[in-house]
């Protein structure tokens, strides 16, 4: 099956290479293209071939940086915003070639004889394929161009036209969106697009911008309730297919969660709507292994906080166990809700290509991230990860049911027991209580989501909660940040573990591992012996390139990071326009926050 489908997606890379010399930079410099459209596009196997070359345009996560829920420690392009550094001169200019490889074909689908159902699921594919481009420049920008159909350079009024409102664009979005799940098949496979993969992507533009029409004013559109029942709608028709289920058996000693992330073969698991197939032999590999572990980044001591405490078979916050804020590497795990475990590195660990304990990096934090790092040595270097990748997963589902039922103010316990119950049974949780929701609001999260508007507010806090640990590096983090217009959160310097001067145990044999001292003068002062016994590794905090909050004791934070971050409201939700582009095209408006 895999072999085939790599050939298919092979013979459609070959009817895009008459598109691939075109220059990129600006949608008016596309020549006409060289593809020989009288030998191509004549029958569903012609479209099948095309949309296959296609599939590249969406793809998974297995990061959450840059985020709240990452200290990372290279620069991302929200980091240089925030520290005031970009403006429209040094900004790339957007590029077009992608949307216009999906209308080309979508310009000439109809010449295609044969099955009308199979020609319009390939249709409503590469529809699909065109919206999530789109979204993605909506989400940039806000107001963009729209192009049904690919533009030749005889087309000077629209290669020249201006920006279409984000209404506008949108809705374009929505009603591609609404012929693909009508058009498009059911199927099997968990690696290849049909109805329901469209209809989860449907769920997924919608509620990012039900969420942003309600949490950004700026916007000045007041319809995010539309877009939120398509969110609830989509959802239900997923969750009524009875194609998918939460995968809650292990793979061998790992646990279920923590297996959806490690696993060599997902072909099975009932959990994934689509995935990311990798294969060695093929030389389908990625890089979840080789960049992940320590290398540039840990998690977040504000995440780890999120996660809840299990005490006489009821939850709590961290926040509500005593000496929590000062709690070492070695004793914040206890009695934690088990997803903490299998997404931070714990005491004691052993990476995949090594036989000792690891000693996590200080200077990347101090909480490796360990969901989605491979059980086998040799996928532990650079680009050499074959683990098979979630895409869209059932889980993903309940969640944003669940959320868009929440943020109308019309959730009900039914509701949360046959999504967000699921997810805690698979992991042993205790139930979560609708009504312990609405009465017992987490100060922790009113503080973090302060503008939540909903009627059912505490609901909606704890859906965020859940949602954050259960799609903990994925990739969502920072989207969701922005669609609920929390875009403050990314400013805070993120936090790592809490240290002090003295000896730190971090593998959690009892015996001391390193040793943190404030001065070169204090490190000549250890023992030798105790070097010698305990293979001590030496932190000088002097001169480092972390420091500690509270001067010779606290969390680890990048020095980098200090005072150098401030999120603009709402400036920074947008991209400015390259200046590039708009001397390209006069006609071309600044974005109205960076027109200053």
């Amino acid at each position: 099956m895999i072999k085939s489908n790599i050939k298919i997606w092979m013979f459609g890379c070959i009817g895009l290479l008459g598109l691939n010399g075109c220059n990129d930079s600006f949608l008016e410099r596309y020549p006409e293209t060289s593809i020989t459209e009288d030998g191509f596009f004549n029958n569903a196997s012609d479209l099948e071939a095309y949309t296959n070359g296609l599939y590249g345009n969406i793809t998974s996560g297995y990061t959450d940086v840059p985020s709240d829920n990452m200290i990372y420690t290279e620069s991302q392009n929200i980091y240089s915003m925030m520290r005031g550094e970009v403006n429209p001169d040094n900004q790339s200019t957007w590029d077009w070639e992608k949307s216009r490889e999906v209308n080309f074909l979508l310009s000439r689908a109809g010449k295609a004889q044969g099955d009308t159902t199979e020609i319009n699921h390939y249709v409503g594919l590469a529809r699909m394929f065109r919206d999530k481009l789109y979204d993605d420049k909506v989400l940039s920008y806000s107001d963009v161009p729209w192009y049904s159909r690919d533009l030749q350079t005889t087309d000077k009024d629209l290669l020249y036209k201006t920006q279409d409102p984000r209404s506008l664009v949108v809705d374009s979005i929505m009603a591609d969106l609404e012929f693909a799940v009508n058009n498009m098949t059911d199927g099997t496979s968990r690696t290849r697009w049909f109805k329901n993969g469209a209809l989860a992507m449907q769920a997924r533009i919608a509620l990012a911008e039900g969420c942003w029409r309600k949490y950004h004013p700026e916007l000045n559109l007041n319809d995010s309730e539309r877009f939120l029942r398509i969110v609830i709608d989509a959802c239900q028709k997923i969750m009524d297919s009875g194609m998918y289920e939460l995968a809650t058996a292990k793979s061998g000693d790992i646990d279920a969660y923590e297996a959806l992330f490690c696993s060599q073969d997902l072909s099975n698991n009932k959990e994934m709507i689509i995935y990311e197939d990798y294969d060695k032999s093929l030389g389908r590999t990625h890089n979840a292994g080789g960049a992940l572990f320590d290398f540039n980044s840990s998690m977040s001591r504000d995440l780890m906080e999120d996660y809840l405490v299990v005490e006489d078979g009821k939850t709590k916050r961290f926040q509500d166990v005593p000496g929590y804020a000062t709690k070492k590497f070695t004793e914040v795990f206890e009695n934690r809700d088990p997803r903490m475990r299998q997404t931070f590195m714990t005491p004691g660990f052993v990476r995949a290509d090594k036989v000792d304990p690891y000693r996590p990096k200080l200077t990347m934090g101090g909480y490796p991230q360990v969901k989605f790092s491979p059980r086998m040595a040799e996928q532990m270097t650079w680009n050499n990860s074959y683990t098979d990748l979630p895409l869209i997963r059932y889980a993903e589902i309940l969640l944003m049911y669940v959320e868009a039922k929440a943020e109308l103010g019309e959730l009900k316990q039914d509701d949360v027991d046959r999504t967000i119950n699921l997810l805690r049974d698979r992991v042993g949780m205790p139930h979560a209580s609708l009504s312990d929701w609405l009465s017992n609001i987490d100060p922790v999260q009113a503080n973090r989501y302060s503008n939540v508007s909903s009627s059912q507010k505490g609901a909606v806090y704890e859906i965020r909660r859940e949602r954050r640990i259960e799609l903990a590096c994925e990739g969502f983090r920072y989207g969701d940040l922005r669609r609920w217009g929390c875009g403050k959160l990314l400013a805070n310097v993120p936090e790592g573990v809490y240290l002090e001067p003295g000896y730190l145990d971090v593998t959690g044999d009892g015996q001391p591992d390193y040793a943190i001292v404030a001065t070169k003068a204090d490190a000549d002062a250890i023992p030798q012996a105790d070097k010698d016994k305990y293979n001590l590794q030496v932190e000088i905090l002097e001169g480092n390139t972390y420091s500690l909050t509270n001067g010779n004791k606290g969390y680890v934070r990048m020095i980098s990071q200090v005072g150098r971050w401030t999120f603009v409201e709402p400036k920074y939700y947008y991209t400015p326009i390259a200046t590039e582009d708009l001397i390209y095209n006069p006609n071309l408006i600044q974005n109205k926050y960076w027109a200053e």
